[in-house]
């Protein structure tokens, strides 16, 4: 498959733990109460909208799943815990650049915060910009004070870069750390293993 075959549909990725989906009007109520959560919000820069009734509930659904991603502006997972099918959060992959650079962000649950759900998203989303879409850099911005943030990333082999300072964050300026993964250093972005470069696991089949 080629780049753009990726922006058909939102495609389906699960690791051990995690399905990584659509979102979809089902999702809705238990999504919105992990955005609206202020530890959640303290990292967002005020940079995600806190929609709560139609109709913009519905347009937002139609975005992610229809106009950003037909357009390769962003791939918007929902971050669902599969043994429960329950929603924990939200990864997004965007900001495409000549097919060959992207920015990853996400946020999880606070319920769910320190048990390794994180890391292990970012692992499978970042294996399969290397893998599906053939990127060589994926980054990702970081308040400086978000370190549990910093910490995922790392473990997830992204490596830090620099300071940004005062730099834009949704609506706010924070001093902000770069880190990034690169698809020629062999990342450590397989589930625990530190491997090469291999064929995407979760490619959806031709035709």
């Amino acid at each position: 498959m080629e780049f753009n075959d990726y922006f058909v549909t939102i495609p389906l990725l699960k690791t051990d733990r995690l399905t990584l989906r659509s979102f979809c009007s089902d999702d809705i109520d238990t999504y919105l109460g992990i955005i609206h959560d202020p530890q959640v919000q303290q990292f967002l820069g005020g940079g995600v909208n806190l929609f709560n009734k139609e109709p913009h509930i519905s347009n937002w659904l139609n975005n992610i799943n229809g106009r950003l991603l037909k357009t390769k502006t962003v791939i918007t997972w929902c971050v669902e815990l599969t043994k429960e099918n329950k929603v924990i959060g939200r990864i997004d992959l965007g900001g495409f650049a000549k097919k060959s650079m992207a920015e990853i962000s996400y946020y999880l649950s606070p319920e769910y915060w320190g048990m390794g759900f994180a890391t292990e998203a970012v692992k499978e989303v970042t294996h399969f910009g290397f893998d599906a879409l053939r990127l060589h850099r994926i980054q990702a911005l970081v308040m400086s004070e978000n370190t549990p943030s910093i910490k995922v990333l790392k473990k997830a082999g992204f490596s830090e870069e620099g300071i940004l300072k005062k730099y834009l964050i949704g609506k706010e300026f924070h001093d902000t750390v770069m880190l990034a993964a690169i698809r020629e250093q062999n990342l450590n972005y397989a589930l625990g293993t530190t491997i090469g470069i291999q064929p995407f696991k979760n490619a959806p089949p031709s035709g």
